[in-house]
Formats: C-alpha cells, structure tokens, sequence
C-alpha cells in the first residue's frame, strides 16, 4: 500500500519497474481537496499505474497528508517525503524504514484510513498522461 497525498509518474515509474511480478496487488490512497479535486500530476501518475498493473487500486481521502508504505503487511516507510521527484532528490526529508511489528498500531491506522476513503474509477484518471515529473538541475 503506498499513502500519499500526492504523487508522479517518476515514482510510480520506479514502483512498476520494481516489481517482479505485475499481478501483485498495489494500493494507492491518495489526497481529494476541498473543491473535490485530485491534483492532475497525480492522476497521470495512477493511470501509469492502472495501464502497468494488473491488480492495482486507488482511493481518495480528503485532508490526506500522512506519506506510508507498507510493503506485504511486513515493512514500512513512514516520514515526510512525498511520493515525487522533488522530495525524493532535493528536499530535506525524513523517512523511517523498519518491520511493521515495531508499530503494531500502523497497518490498522492506515486500513483504516483505507475503508474511510473513496474509490477513483478509470473514467476518474484516464485522460491524464502528464507522465513528466519537475526535475529542477539547480539543486545539484
């Protein structure tokens, strides 16, 4: 399961890339805003995902802003990057990886957040295709 409230097609990019199978299930919960809207990089980015996966889901959830994965029930990344390029490779971010057991409360919390939230359809993510994520050199 991967929480975010936003993502991009770089990081969904590298989560269907590594995969050793592609009928293993992958679950998105992601942010709905206010106004009803779900950020369009993030759109384009779970079409990417819908395209290449063959079990995937995704789900919004208004004020979203908890950033969780959790691998098999098993193993967690927990902290305050988002699921983008930018945190990923320039900002100053904190993540925290270890075995879920070590947070027995973590995976009720977000299956949780996960029954509270609302399904996107196909018809909700299919017309975005902005598959470039922002790469800013000058970071470097």
């Amino acid at each position: 399961m991967i929480v975010g409230p936003w993502l991009d097609a770089y990081f969904t990019r590298i989560v269907v890339d590594s995969l050793s199978q592609p009928d293993l299930a992958v679950l998105f919960l992601v942010r709905i805003d206010d106004d009803g809207l779900v950020d369009g990089k993030t759109l384009s980015a779970l079409n990417l995902a819908r395209e290449n996966l063959e079990n995937f889901q995704a789900r919004t959830l208004p004020q979203l802003h908890s950033k969780v994965i959790i691998i098999d029930n098993e193993i967690f990344y927990l902290g305050s990057a988002n699921w983008y390029w930018y945190s990923l490779h320039a900002s100053l971010e904190t993540t925290v990886t270890g075995e879920t057991s070590i947070l027995p409360e973590l995976i009720p919390e977000i299956d949780r957040f996960w029954q509270m939230a609302t399904p996107l359809t196909r018809e909700d993510m299919v017309n975005y295709r902005d598959l470039e994520p922002v790469m800013r050199d000058d970071h470097f």
